[in-house]
């Protein structure tokens, strides 16, 4: 007969054997995939692997912009669709003035109301759009539990991060599938694999878009259409400039127009990135500690923000 011992800890070393092997998959699997796809996968252009033109959300400022401008130099007409007119013109200005290429741009809030997609749809139906990038984006201006939120603030988290992700990719992917080929490229936020008290309408927007995204990876299977998937860790854009006063921001951010040079580069080599090897790093050893041990650290951290931000108000 096996002695209890001798069994429990056969069965604590096979637990420790399963948790390793799983944890060596989930950050080593992306990696392989890269190298794979370098030796092995597909050389062709974007534009003649996946069509003339790619229409990217958010793209007046910050990671859209940067993707607008190294697709543009990769050869890729473009189309911007951003909130500010102005900005968008000088965005087109920007891009014609360094690549031979056509830009497009469409000026529309998100935020405002759903007839915003009737005039997107109009605008993007003469065009082959080979690939989408859903990176439209916004959070609240600091930490807020719940309850101190305003409706609007509750009403924009869901417009802005969820609503364009969903409509543009149910809008484009007809075309995609009839020419059987295209990519829709969801940027998400590392936050939407870990909860964050009191930036929990952003984490919680973001953790759908994850989910969505997984899930059309494998509805696509066969169609000749991709999906990524692309988690930032922070990145120094207009967005987080709020955040750039905070004692570890310049050990955890990154720049981002390196950023998006990589993240572009990882297009059709993996399925799941961080889009930058830095911010994979920074992923591989958040996921050492149980989830319950990271979400309370980030609720201190981020409670103390939220507390500061309110002593400065007063």
């Amino acid at each position: 007969m096996f002695e209890a011992g001798s069994v429990l800890g056969s069965f604590v070393m096979l637990v420790g054997v399963y948790a390793s092997v799983q944890y060596l998959f989930d950050n080593l699997y992306s990696p392989f995939e890269i190298i794979w796809n370098v030796l092995f996968g597909k050389r062709e252009p974007f534009y003649e692997r996946y069509g003339k033109w790619a229409v990217i959300t958010g793209s007046s400022d910050g990671i859209g912009k940067e993707y607008a401008m190294n697709l543009a130099r990769k050869g890729m007409n473009i189309m911007l669709i951003s909130r500010t007119d102005a900005k968008l013109v000088q965005v087109a200005k920007d891009i014609k003035s360094k690549y031979k290429v056509e830009v497009k741009w469409i000026a529309v809030d998100f935020s405002a109301s759903a007839q915003v997609y009737e005039k997107i749809q109009q605008e993007l139906a003469e065009i082959e759009i080979g690939m989408l990038v859903n990176n439209v984006g916004m959070a609240h201006e600091h930490p807020l539990s719940l309850e101190q939120l305003s409706k609007r603030d509750i009403e924009q988290s869901i417009t802005v991060n969820i609503f364009p992700t969903v409509m543009l990719t149910y809008m484009i992917l007809p075309q995609m599938k009839l020419r059987h080929r295209g990519i829709v490229v969801n940027i998400s936020s590392s936050s939407g694999h870990l909860p964050l008290p009191y930036l929990q309408m952003y984490s919680a927007s973001k953790s759908f878009v994850n989910s969505l995204t997984l899930s059309l990876q494998q509805e696509l299977r066969g169609t000749g259409v991709e999906c990524q998937l692309v988690s930032p860790m922070f990145v120094n854009t207009n967005m987080t400039e709020k955040w750039q006063s905070m004692g570890f921001w310049k050990l955890v951010t990154s720049d981002v127009e390196r950023y998006a040079r990589m993240a572009v580069w990882t297009i059709g080599k993996t399925e799941v990135t961080t889009g930058y090897w830095y911010h994979a790093l920074q992923i591989t050893l958040l996921r050492i500690p149980p989830r319950w041990m990271l979400t309370t650290f980030d609720g201190i951290m981020l409670r103390r923000l939220k507390n500061s931000v309110n002593k400065k108000e007063r």
